[in-house]
């Protein structure tokens, strides 16, 4: 395969070449003055780097931009069919977990915090916050039950190749599949040692800061391009006490 393509492009050079020199031939032929051809020939030759320069650096770099931006949008896609299919409510379901979650929302006001668009002082307080998740306090065998219902659909999330370009979204993807493993494999969930019921309070924790993050960051996004869909979005909060959308 690798020498057809090779000999094909030899051939299409050629038949270039071959056009090209026989232009040139003929306009010596014709006008009779080949000084003025060469003359020509050498101002094409000083302009080609320039040529080059525009056709391989300006203009990849332009068709390379736009290609990302095409990327991005598929990804946010997928961000928003994740939410609307698990995220928020696995985030609302994870929360009852969050000893500080009162805490979290009397800080968090999301809605009025896009509005100032502050985008890095809200990273740096979710990075920040004390989220104090203990399993105990919660529904393990709901979460388990919801879980294993969308297995299917998370599994499915890991073959687009569009999340090669969001390590971090993949990454979520990772920490909310290791609880969903940790909890299919745990047949009992009322009566775990103390040690088990510890290390998922951890995998809880991990999960559960991810998808804050990457919704935080999808609620960004969409404050910025796309208002009328962040207005029914932010009225969707998996931080509201309940899921009425009515303005």
């Amino acid at each position: 395969m690798k020498n057809k393509n090779l000999k094909n492009t030899l051939v299409i050079c050629a038949v270039l070449l071959f056009i090209s020199f026989s232009i040139y031939y003929f306009q010596v032929s014709y006008f009779h003055d080949i000084h003025e051809t060469m003359f020509l020939l050498f101002q094409e030759l000083a302009f080609l780097p320039i040529s080059v320069i525009i056709i391989s650096y300006i203009l990849e770099k332009y068709m390379k931009s736009k290609e990302k931006e095409e990327n991005f949008q598929k990804l946010q896609i997928i961000v928003s069919a994740f939410y609307s299919e698990i995220g928020t409510s696995l985030i609302r379901k994870i929360s009852k977990f969050d000893k500080n979650l009162f805490e979290f929302k009397e800080i968090f006001k999301f809605e009025n915090e896009l509005k100032k668009k502050d985008k890095k002082n809200i990273l740096n307080m979710l990075k920040n916050f004390n989220y104090n998740i203990d399993s105990y306090d919660g529904d393990l065998a709901d979460l388990k039950e919801f879980l294993t219902s969308k297995k299917t659909y998370i599994a499915r999330m890991f073959e687009n190749p569009n999340l090669l370009e969001h390590s971090r979204f993949t990454d979520m993807l990772w920490a909310v599949y290791h609880v969903l493993d940790e909890l299919e494999n745990r047949d009992d969930l009322l009566n775990l040692p103390k040690n088990d019921m510890n290390h998922l309070s951890i995998d809880l924790k991990r999960a559960y800061v991810q998808l804050i993050n990457e919704w935080f960051e999808y609620m960004t996004y969409l404050n910025m391009e796309y208002p009328y869909l962040f207005s029914l979005a932010i009225r969707k909060s998996p931080f509201e006490d309940n899921e009425i959308i009515i303005q």
